[in-house]
């Protein structure tokens, strides 16, 4: 293998586990995918497997490493890294969980290196964690979108992406890849707020409700609920700050629940007036995230 270094004492691996996937960066919004991952790891004792070569990964103009400076005297760097860590939850199969910052560099490398992994653990199962933003208010429930090369498991999950062309991540690249290579792919993307700043729970729990019933994996999801709920009400009570921000948030509703009742295309009917929404009419993200921040630093 070019980028994995594999490490010398390694757990032993049940047959056929499941890859799990979730990078941090472009298609993590709000740590969706990054924080299911981390609730699985505070869930189930870990053990590393590997670990990538950050050199040839990352761009460290972009990325850079943090250093510890104490009074004076330089300490640690922290080089980004990218790893593999074996989890054994109490059903379903195992789980080899691939966590880190999305890479800059390598991704041809880095899927061949998956390949060969899969090959010698009998891997035979791809599952990617990730969350990005949309036009949807945070008074109605997340929407989840898949990618699969599965035919029946798109089927049975409802919610296949719709057809577009658009830029790849690293890690809808590693899951096409690996499709390629014969893997059974499923890659559940959630749609969060499109205003939301910093972690989205909700949606957390959402992909991970999704992992539970596709991998027959247990996880214990009770104690997300105090902290989505608290979340819910901080969002509430901004979202009543200014009438502008209350209208916002309101047309997001009414487009939610337009698409709700049926495909009435990408941007769905308002029922209220009987026409569709169009573009301009849905709220910028920006405008509303400055708004609520402004609200919750408690700005005049």
């Amino acid at each position: 293998m070019r980028l994995l270094r594999l490490d010398p004492s390694r757990p032993v691996v049940r047959p056929e586990p499941a890859l799990i996937v979730a990078f941090d960066g472009w298609t993590d919004a709000g740590a969706g995918g990054t924080g299911a991952a981390e609730h699985l790891l505070e869930r189930y004792p870990a053990q590393r497997i590997g670990r990538f070569d950050p050199d040839a990964l990352f761009d460290y103009r972009d990325r850079r490493p943090e250093l510890e400076i104490d009074r004076g005297r330089l300490r640690q760097v922290r080089w980004p890294e990218l790893t593999i860590r074996h989890l054994a939850p109490t059903s379903g199969p195992d789980l080899l969980l691939m966590t880190g910052p999305e890479p800059d560099l390598g991704w041809r490398a880095l899927a061949d290196d998956m390949k060969e992994l899969a090959d010698m653990l009998g891997i035979r199962r791809y599952v990617g964690l990730g969350s990005v933003p949309g036009p949807l208010p945070h008074t109605r429930p997340v929407q989840l979108v898949c990618t699969s090369n599965d035919d029946a498991l798109l089927e049975r999950l409802g919610a296949p992406h719709e057809q577009m062309v658009v830029p790849a991540s690293a890690q809808v690249a590693l899951e096409a890849e690996l499709a390629g290579h014969g893997l059974t792919t499923l890659g559940m993307w959630v749609r969060i707020p499109h205003y939301v700043a910093g972690p989205y729970l909700e949606a957390s729990r959402a992909l991970l409700e999704r992992l539970s019933a596709h991998l027959g994996t247990a996880v214990d999801l009770v104690d997300m609920d105090a902290d989505i709920e608290a979340n819910r009400r901080r969002l509430d009570v901004a979202a009543t700050s200014s009438d502008e921000v209350r209208e916002h948030v309101t047309q997001l509703e009414r487009l939610y629940d337009a698409q709700a009742v049926g495909d009435a295309g990408p941007l769905g009917i308002d029922s209220a007036r009987g026409g569709p929404l169009t573009d301009a009419e849905v709220p910028s993200g920006d405008e509303l995230a400055a708004e609520i921040e402004r609200f919750l630093r408690g700005d005049s």
